[in-house]
């Protein structure tokens, strides 16, 4: 495997082999962003959807297998003749787990799967319980401060950290995309300095950086969609860089004349066996009681097991506190290969063996396509409205500018019309480009469009006014709707303000005829009223429409009434809604 071929690599051209370098700190301290780096990205590109959906399998293995090694760890050493804390902290030790072959899970499209989403969710977990240990030893020996004043101090740096990450840095990254940030090279870099402040700040307060980088990387998750450009360079240039120079780095470390010394040997193999062990059971006690397959089960085992240079990085402080000799770092080097000799091998041969689970049902947000054509009005508030459906199921906005080919100075100024959206999108702080689609007609220009970005909705402008020629034939927004398979919107949005949210609806729309519509303009609806008042009526309430399966907000209103649809939204509607309702033909054209 690749992960373990720069392992090799590093261990060959390191310090206690070839020396082929006079000095190699430049390499280590590049090795150690990359270890930030490769968590970043797996709290960045994490479906929290999917997260939402198995927290428990996540929470559930996150403890097992923070606190089975933590206990049999403990335990084999006290029984080696350590001290009580010297044998806690090595026992700490095992319970956390580096993210390594993230990049596999991310190869075999496993972070929308269960097992896969359970490892992303459990690194915080057993990350936060191995630091509590840390924190605790270090200051009972030190004899600086009480344990109940380090778990308090600990308490405050998570709030802390998590107010940074999850809150302020956010604000602040969307503020800078709206303003000064609407160049590629500059939202890069902003992306990086999140990342790095993020682990400052952790250290800051007495927290592992990686879990700062693993709460940046949830904080931005939002911010920079999946299937972004934005995305695309961040996880290139991880993937090219910092990541690849990470794994050399843990290589560097690698000494064989000291490694394999008989008693180091001994101990690295004890160790190593609280480590498999105490994984292999968390693993099969999580899959038990989840129902997981065999395979998902190796999963959890092979993706846990990996050991880096933050378990070092522990492992020397237990040293510099005098709580034990240079044998068990050495140990714990040896721990440390063979963990990534495991994980390298053995998390491939499980993720190609799991099966891929059934096409769920798409979220309206994953892309939303805004088709245009010449210098269309309302284009800010399609724009905006795309952002927040999107934002909600962490999707990509995508604007369309559609030419006819066989007008020449349609296809100029849809060049030009491109640039205009394109600092449209940025000015409301939004991550994508547009693209030029050409073809005969406007609708066979959606279609396409459609077709080649796998769109998950379409967000078309409303024609106001048409000629009395089109009385005649199909309207574009008939077209598309017939020639696309997923839903379509037709928008108008003026450029006041939304303060409220209206779904109108009735009892008919829950037919079976009428209810993938539904649930597009219920999704539609609370995507818009994040924040934001949300009415719902005239003929159907929130309880109605969650026995047909569809869950309101809390604070969803419900104002019912006998008349009809125009009347009630007639009554209900002011300057600042915005109303959401099926298509109903004329009666539809008159809101």
């Amino acid at each position: 495997p690749g992960l373990l071929g720069l392992l090799i690599g590093g261990a060959l051209v390191g310090p206690n082999i070839l020396n082929i370098l006079d000095d190699f700190s430049t390499f280590e301290n590049v090795g150690q962003l990359g270890i930030l780096y490769l968590i970043f990205l797996a709290g960045l590109q994490m479906d929290l959807e999917t997260f939402r959906r198995f927290w428990r399998i996540s929470g559930g293995f996150g403890l097992i297998t923070s606190v089975i090694p933590f206990v049999l760890g403990t335990f084999i050493t006290l029984q080696l003749g350590y001290s009580l804390k010297a044998a806690i902290l090595i026992g700490s030790f095992w319970a956390s787990f580096t993210l390594i072959t993230y990049p596999v899970l991310k190869q075999f499209e496993l972070t929308k799967n269960r097992a896969g989403a359970a490892t992303l969710g459990a690194s915080a977990i057993t990350d936060t319980v191995s630091l509590l240990v840390l924190a605790l030893v270090a200051g009972s020996e030190s004899g600086d401060q009480s344990g109940t004043r380090l778990v308090l101090m600990i308490a405050l740096g998570l709030a802390l950290l998590g107010l940074w990450c999850l809150v302020v840095l956010p604000w602040i990254t969307r503020w800078f995309f709206t303003t000064l940030g609407r160049g590629r090279i500059l939202r890069f870099m902003l992306i990086l300095v999140g990342l790095t402040s993020s682990a400052v700040i952790a250290e800051i307060v007495g927290i592992e950086p990686l879990l700062g980088a693993f709460l940046a990387g949830l904080g931005l998750n939002r911010l920079v969609p999946n299937e972004s450009a934005l995305m695309e360079r961040v996880d290139f240039f991880g993937n090219a860089l910092f990541i690849p120079a990470f794994l050399v780095s843990v290589g560097l470390m690698f000494d064989p004349a000291v490694m394999f010394k008989p008693s180091t040997i001994l101990l690295a193999l004890w160790l190593s066996a609280a480590l498999i062990i105490g994984k292999g059971i968390a693993a099969w006690l999580t899959g038990r009681t989840f129902q997981l397959s065999s395979a998902e089960i190796g999963l959890l085992f092979s993706v846990s097991v990996a050991q880096a240079a933050a378990t070092l990085a522990a492992t020397v402080i237990g040293l510099e506190l005098g709580l034990y000799g240079d044998e068990v770092v050495n140990a714990v080097m040896g721990v440390i290969a063979v963990s990534l000799f495991i994980t390298s091998l053995a998390t491939p041969k499980f993720a190609e063996r799991i099966e891929q689970p059934a096409e769920e049902e798409r979220r309206l947000g994953e892309v939303v396509l805004v088709p245009t054509h010449g210098q269309s009005s309302g284009l800010a508030g399609r724009l905006r409205l795309a952002g927040e459906i999107a934002e909600a199921n962490g999707g990509l906005v995508l604007p369309v500018v559609v030419a006819i080919h066989h007008k020449d100075q349609d296809i100029a100024d849809a060049r030009i019309h491109r640039d205009e959206i394109d600092e449209t999108l940025h000015s409301l702080g939004l991550e994508g480009d547009s693209r030029i689609r050409v073809d005969r007609t406007l609708s066979d220009g959606i279609k396409q469009a459609a077709l080649e970005n796998d769109a998950s909705l379409v967000l078309l402008s409303w024609q106001r006014s048409r000629p009395i020629t089109a009385l005649f034939s199909e309207s574009i927004a008939s077209e598309v709707f017939r020639l696309v398979n997923c839903p379509v919107a037709v928008a108008s949005i003026s450029a006041t303000p939304v303060e409220q949210v209206i779904l109108a609806i009735s009892k008919d729309d829950l037919n079976a005829s009428r209810f993938i519509g539904l649930q597009a303009a219920v999704s539609i609806a609370t995507s818009a009223a994040a924040g934001k008042p949300l009415i719902v009526g005239p003929g159907i309430d929130p309880a109605q429409l969650a026995e047909a399966g569809i869950v309101l907000p809390e604070k969803t209103e419900n104002k019912s009434g006998n008349m009809g649809i125009i009347p009630w939204v007639e009554q209900t509607c002011e300057k600042t809604s915005l109303v959401v309702s099926l298509s109903r033909g004329w009666a539809f054209n008159r809101i």
